[in-house]
């Protein structure tokens, strides 16, 4: 199915239907326009400006779709969502000053998560730059630390070649956001000979058959190995490839948050996410092995907590794309600057085998002993709390529900560790999460994006209630555009990760944790909360309904589910005060993880391998 994003046409001051305007002699908007189709975008996500009307202007007579969202944020994360769930560039395009500069928390994310995203701006024309010009901002000095490139072109035959640079630098090697400022009187300008020289993007130098050996040898010492994988290979396209691996070597694999999707969450080798709130089991596999194999990481300290103690007792072999990444935070034994899809292709050539039963074993006691999904049952109407649901009780049910390709989307917070630890991920490219910037706002605009890339593909955005309040309004565009993204909203009233937080760290001490009705009555609970987000659903017309009870959810997810082209909100009021477990304290280690109030790893964390 084609998704028809096209609008009615719009009408003039005497009601005429306005008319196509007939093609441009090449202005400088109009080589921006014809170089994105050239360089194969076929969407953009925009938000009108004085400074960007050149570039909407040309870009709607050509064969790109514009998406316009409520905010230049919403246009950003929407890029992101088109990129994270295709692999192919994202494109956003903003005004001048707060226009360009709503963009950056989106664009330092995407730097966080490697996620290949362009970002054009508009800006004042050239004579007023530097004088404090109404809605002038040095986007390229704002965004240069958190970019691969950013460039203001100054000369309008130099926006082939810019544009062409700029796509080619976010793609190539380790993903990544750039952006693209251009003043006004450049998109007016008409050049009489553009250059439009084509790149070539450097590539690692390999890994060679020496190096593959070196590692084959250590591999076949090890008596505990793992694999510790992470978005470096859904970037690479290189899934299938880590699970032969695994396979081939009979090795067990601990997913970081972004390499979520690499395995099939039903693999026999995968042990789950590792990390702060992941499987005790990944986190013991790591920590205990004589041998890690690092793909496509960067020892992220949300994973590996305090560095001196994390797998300090084994070889770690870090292979990555980003030379920068290897030895970073963490000292390695041997380190490899190599795309992945090289690099497979020796450790395929020479992998073997490795029979280590205890090992297996040893870490099968610790996953049955902490296992990390719930039962879905737990929502039975028998149970005698079912009239009480859990965030864990929400998400099981939902991922029993999804088939496969299913894209799903997180806001930031509880919701998207439980979102983590509970979702039964098969495919790469379908769990799509702010990682490592942690952005709240992100889950609706990156559903949009997802959405618009993938018409056919069920797209759910498991959202909190802090954190959809800050990208509510996107309803909006899911509603101009006919997109059936569903909102699944995880309702506690709290900022829950913060409060979670103050109770652990902070002596219970909420400041400006909770999201309830500050005019309430002390302790009034009519099951409405606040704000109404069915209500504000409505008034976006978007159909949408509450659930408060766990015999009403299995209809409530059907009805959600049911027609895949409307955009639906599900507002799930759960739990108000339960917390994420298991939990490894910032900047501890996996022998003090938290299971529950009160619960320590205890004699399990101290009988070490």
């Amino acid at each position: 199915m084609k998704l028809d994003l096209s609008l009615p046409a719009a009408e003039t001051a005497t009601g005429a239907v306005a008319q196509p305007v007939a093609p441009l002699s090449a202005k400088g908007a109009d080589l921006i326009a014809r170089t994105l189709v050239e360089i194969g975008v076929d969407t953009v996500f925009c938000y009108p400006g004085g400074a960007n009307l050149e570039m909407l202007d040309a870009l709607s007579r050509v064969s790109i779709t514009l998406v316009r969202t409520e905010h230049e944020q919403g246009s950003v994360f929407g890029a992101q969502g088109y990129a994270r769930a295709t692999g192919k560039l994202g494109v956003c395009l903003a005004t001048s000053g707060p226009g360009a500069t709503n963009l950056v928390t989106g664009i330092a994310d995407a730097a966080s998560d490697s996620v290949p995203i362009l970002a054009i701006t508009g800006n004042v024309a050239t004579h007023w730059l530097g004088k404090n010009a109404f809605q002038e901002v040095d986007i390229v000095a704002i965004t240069k630390p958190v970019t691969k490139l950013a460039r203001q072109v100054r000369e309008a035959r130099d926006i082939p070649a810019a544009l062409r640079e700029a796509a080619t630098c976010a793609l190539a090697g380790r993903p990544g956001p750039v952006l693209v400022d251009f003043p006004k009187d450049i998109q007016q300008a008409r050049p009489d000979q553009p250059t439009d020289k084509r790149f070539t993007a450097p590539v690692p130098a390999g890994m060679s058959d020496e190096t593959a050996q070196r590692i084959a040898a250590l591999l076949a010492k090890s008596e505990r190995p793992v694999i510790y994988a992470g978005g470096g290979v859904i970037a690479s396209g290189t899934s299938d490839r880590l699970k032969t691996l695994a396979e081939a070597l009979n090795c067990p694999v601990a997913l970081t948050m972004m390499g979520l999707g690499a395995m099939p969450d039903d693999h026999p080798l995968l042990l789950g996410p590792l990390g702060m709130h992941g499987a005790y089991a990944a986190n013991v596999a790591v920590n205990e092995a004589d041998l890690v194999l690092a793909l496509g990481v960067r020892f992220d300290d949300r994973v590996i907590g305090d560095p001196a103690s994390f797998a300090r007792h084994a070889k770690i072999v870090h292979i990555d794309v980003d030379a920068a990444e290897i030895g970073k935070n963490k000292p390695v034994t041997l380190g490899v600057h190599a795309d992945l899809r090289d690099a497979f292709s020796g450790l395929l050539a020479h992998a073997t085998r490795r029979d280590v039963p205890d090992w297996h074993a040893y870490l099968q006691n610790h996953r049955a002993a902490h296992p990390l999904r719930a039962p879905v049952a737990a929502v039975s109407a028998e149970d005698s709390d079912a009239g009480v649901l859990t965030g864990v009780d929400v998400i099981a049910a939902l991922a029993a529900l999804l088939p496969p390709e299913a894209v799903v989307t997180t806001g930031v917070g509880q919701h998207q560790m439980w979102a983590m630890q509970h979702l039964r991920l098969r495919e790469p490219r379908t769990f799509l999460s702010s990682a490592g910037f942690g952005t709240m706002g992100f889950g609706l605009p990156a559903a949009i994006g997802a959405k618009v890339a993938l018409p056919d593909v069920p797209v759910i955005d498991i959202d909190g209630d802090g954190s959809l309040n800050m990208s509510v309004n996107e309803l909006s565009t899911c509603r101009r555009y006919g997109l059936g993204v569903k909102v699944l909203v995880i309702n506690n009233q709290w900022l829950g990760m913060v409060r979670q937080w103050q109770d652990m760290i902070y002596s219970r001490n909420r400041v400006a944790s909770s999201l309830a009705d500050p005019n309430a009555p002390q302790g009034a609970d009519d099951g409405r909360p606040y704000p109404d987000f069915v209500t504000i659903a409505a008034g976006y017309g978007v159909a949408g309904a509450r659930v408060t009870r766990a015999e009403e959810l299995p209809a409530a997810l059907a009805r959600m589910l049911a027609d895949p082209s409307e955009p639906y909100l599900l507002d799930v009021l759960v739990a108000r005060e339960d917390d994420v477990y298991p939990m490894i304290p910032a900047g501890k280690s996996y022998r003090d993880v938290v299971f529950g109030p009160g619960q320590s790893a205890g004699p399990i964390a101290a009988g070490a391998f």
